[in-house]
Order: C-alpha cells, then structure tokens, then sequence
C-alpha cells in the first residue's frame, strides 16, 4: 500500500484518529426497505428445489430471496410448527405471512448451520419468505468455486408443535426466487437518483431490520484520510455521495467499525452518506461520526468547526 496513513489505518493504530462526532446535532431521516412484492412470495422465478445461492446470484448481490406457500387445512395440527431450515449459511432472516420472525448466523470458520424457529400459521394460505444473505465473496482456502451458499437442497421443513409425528417437506416444494433488494434496485443509495425515495423524517430511532438511513457532512479540511465510525450499527452497508463504502459487520470487534473514505468519493462542500442497517438490532445510527486520521499520533484533537449541516 503506497498511502502510508492507510496502511497506519489498516493496522488498527486507532490513536491516530481525530474524531469529528455527529452524534445529536446529526439530522437523519429513514425509510424502510421495500418489501411488499418479496413478503408476499412474488419472485422473478421458480423451481421446485432449494437452488445455490452463488449460482442463482452469480456474484450481482449478496441477497437472495427463497419464497413459497404453504396451504393449511386444520390449525389444530398446523396452527403451531417449527420451521426447520437446513442452510450453507452463512445469514438467513425468515419472514411468515409479512411479519418478521427471526434471523440467525454461521461463523466464519462454519458458515452452514440448522435454523429453527416456532412459527405461527393461519387457516388457508401462508407465505415462508427466507432471506439468505452472504458477507460478499470468498477469498482463502481451497475449492472456493465450489462452496455452496443459501438454502441449497435444504432440507427445509415444517414440524408440527403438537404432533410432531407430522412433518411436511418443504424441500421439493414450489420456490419463488428473487436476487437482491429493492432499495438497493432504486439506488436508495444515489442521491441523484431520480427515483422517488420515502424518506422520513419524524420518529426516526431504531427502525429494526431492513432500514435504510441517510444524513450529510461537510468535506473535513485539509488532505487527512477520512474514515467513517459506524459505532452503534450492526450489518448492512454504507455509501458516501452514491460511491460505496462497502459492507460492514462491526460484530464484537471494534475495530471493525472504521471505514476509510477515499478523498475523491467527497464533494468539495456537503456530502450524502447513506446506510442500509440490515439487521437493526443495535444503537442506531445515531453515534455515527467522520473521522480524520491526524499526523501526530498522540494528539486527539475533535474537529468540529461546522462539520454537520
């Protein structure tokens, strides 16, 4: 790396960072991802299988969405079920009949894992909407190409809480499919989009998953590397000026929350910076700051001179 305060950086020398907080004075507004057509099982197309993640996506997004519907014709056996969902991971969210149920994860070193969850079914038709989602593409060991991801082959099925001796395979099943997220199609990110983007700007707090935030900054002075400090988020991505910053998982390593920002992705005044807060469950967007990387490494010196419009 030729930019020795990048390498600094990357080398977690977290001293070097001067801080220019948003914190409260930060105006955000918010919009929730639209889901209406995926929640409701409306894919692009179908199969009457569990498919690869990374060959259905073939690497356009690290979304896939598995949806299908199933017919319950006595509650008193159906009412009450446990989803079982086999998956090569490493992130599955499930959704039943529109409402949120439930999100879990593999680790790095053992993406595939059984989710389980109780679930609710009504009489008629319910709609299973599971999101699959991956942390961008592989880059060590061996036999990349040929690592599955997502529900593939599953099994996938429903075992009932109160007669558990019924189970019903999901499996082979009739499967909508859709790659991707909706926002992130209107380029919610892009504030020169021409897409008409709801954002909100009462009641903003902590949306809960799938939520997308925006806020702006002035370009800090001077030639200093700009990092982003996503304190208080979660999983999701972030773009600055419609330019993407890349995914983030902060997890429990701090460190992880710090994102450079290429000088050349700034405006010479006021910049957009968007988020797309994927799983919700932390503070909020509202400890978020820009960062500089100072030339003196033991001086902390917060710059605040008009940095928040």
């Amino acid at each position: 790396m030729s930019n020795p305060r990048f390498s600094i950086f990357l080398t977690a020398c977290l001293a070097l960072l001067c801080t220019c907080s948003l914190g409260n004075t930060l105006k955000w507004e918010w919009a929730s991802e639209p889901m209406q057509d995926t929640l409701l099982g409306k894919g692009t197309f179908t199969a009457s299988k569990l498919l690869n993640q990374k060959n259905v996506t073939a690497g356009a997004s690290d979304y896939l969405w598995y949806m299908t519907e199933v017919v319950v014709n006595d509650t008193k056996i159906w009412g009450k079920a446990r989803l079982h969902v086999d998956t090569k991971g490493p992130i599955l969210y499930s959704y039943i009949n529109g409402f949120w149920w439930g999100v879990e994860g593999g680790s790095p070193s053992k993406p595939g894992f059984v989710y389980e969850e109780d679930v609710s079914l009504k009489q008629g038709a319910n709609i299973i909407s599971l999101l699959s989602v991956t942390l961008g593409k592989s880059n060590c060991s061996g036999y990349i190409d040929m690592k599955e991801t997502g529900i593939v082959g599953g099994p996938a099925k429903l075992i009932s809480t109160e007669y558990p001796n019924n189970v019903l395979d999901l499996s082979k099943s009739t499967w909508s499919y859709k790659v991707g997220m909706n926002g992130v199609a209107r380029k919610f990110y892009d504030p020169k989009s021409t897409n008409v983007v709801p954002w909100q700007t009462r009641n903003v707090s902590i949306e809960g998953p799938m939520t997308w935030y925006k806020t702006t900054f002035k370009t800090p002075e001077g030639s200093n590397l700009v990092v982003l400090d996503l304190i208080g988020l979660q999983r999701g991505k972030a773009w600055v000026n419609g330019q993407s910053i890349g995914r983030y998982w902060i997890g429990e390593n701090s460190s992880f929350r710090f994102y450079a920002v290429p000088r050349p992705f700034l405006n010479k005044d006021v910049n957009t910076l968007v988020l797309f807060e994927e799983l919700g469950l932390g503070e909020g967007p509202f400890n978020v700051s820009v960062d500089i990387v100072s030339n003196e490494s033991k001086n902390f010196v917060k710059w605040d001179q008009g940095c928040i419009s």
